[in-house]
């Protein structure tokens, strides 16, 4: 199996289990191709690797769909292929379907309908990376909301990785000579491990706009209470969130990695920029995910008083 093929089996199977649901093709605006299933662009059709709805439409607002874009490249992905998204992004949305029978009939006044009736939705383009992202790339995306998505440092990455065959993930990543194989088996075991990593995942969306994926370490369900604390224990390894008895595990992306770190120079100081991290991007977050097999939402809040407490203990 592609190794490409396989990450893109991992990213859509977790979203899925969160409560995202398949688009189907409509033989038209959405269709499948040589490479997969395709979306209409208004330049040129376009290659979807993922493409999703989401669990709940924002009140007031256009309906929405997810594109990711997974990238297995070797090394980070960089600024040019961010822009190439951005791109990608304002194709799909400007695109409508055009023809000579819909500009004759624009040309009367007395119009009692439209040519095509199908729905319009909003595409929000996200990009998946095998090896992370350059921080040009990182500054673009935040500039112009692109979602910007890695698993390399939660705990179910090392047994994708050696699922299909790579190694050296963490610094250079190289192709196992599995790529180009087409494995029923292996993409079985892929499915079987991104259902039950799924299941243990929701999506949130913070203050700041960033996407976090919560893996669940504790409980047999996924739970949230109104609040939450967090906790870290070194910079390279995922932070904690604690609500409702459950531990969750999540990835700070690195942009906010980057402006934590930059201004701490002693263990002291870098106590002092994660508290100052949790209060400026981490302090409510827009939670979805699934319990009982239905789709849940909920609005979260960090809990003010252990914040407070942590402050005045430094």
């Amino acid at each position: 199996m592609k190794l490409g093929r396989a990450f893109e089996i991992l990213v859509k199977r977790i979203l899925i289990n969160v409560g995202f649901s398949e688009v189907k093709s409509d033989g038209l605006y959405i269709f499948d191709g040589a490479p997969g299933q395709m979306i209409q662009g208004l330049g040129e059709a376009h290659n979807a690797d993922v493409l999703l709805e989401p669990p709940v439409q924002t009140p007031f607002y256009s309906r929405t769909r997810l594109l990711v874009e997974c990238k297995d490249y070797s090394r980070k992905v960089g600024l040019n292929t961010v822009r190439s998204v951005l791109g990608l992004r304002e194709d799909i949305n400007h695109f409508d379907i055009v023809d000579i029978n819909e500009l004759t009939v624009r040309r009367s006044q007395n119009r009692h309908g439209i040519v095509y009736n199908y729905e319009r939705y909003y595409y929000q383009v996200a990009i998946a990376a095998l090896s992370g992202y350059t921080v040009p790339a990182q500054k673009f995306a935040a500039t112009h909301r692109i979602p910007l998505l890695e698993f390399d440092r939660m705990p179910f990455w090392d047994e994708f990785c050696a699922e299909i065959g790579l190694r050296g993930v963490h610094q250079n990543a190289h192709r196992s000579n599995r790529e180009g194989y087409e494995d029923v088996e292996m993409e079985a075991r892929i499915n079987n491990l991104a259902d039950s990593v799924g299941q243990r995942m929701a999506v949130a969306i913070t203050n700041s706009g960033q996407l976090l994926f919560l893996y669940r370490l504790t409980g047999g369900q996924n739970q949230f209470a109104d609040y939450y604390s967090l906790n870290w224990n070194e910079p390279e390894l995922p932070w904690k969130l604690n609500t409702a008895a459950q531990t969750y595990l999540f990835q700070l992306p690195d942009s906010i990695m980057k402006l934590w770190l930059d201004n701490a120079t002693t263990e002291l100081e870098m106590k002092k920029e994660a508290i100052n991290c949790k209060a400026s991007f981490l302090s409510n977050m827009i939670v979805y995910y699934t319990e009982n097999s239905r789709p849940i939402i909920k609005m979260i809040s960090i809990d003010k008083y252990k914040l407070k407490k942590a402050r005045e203990k430094l």
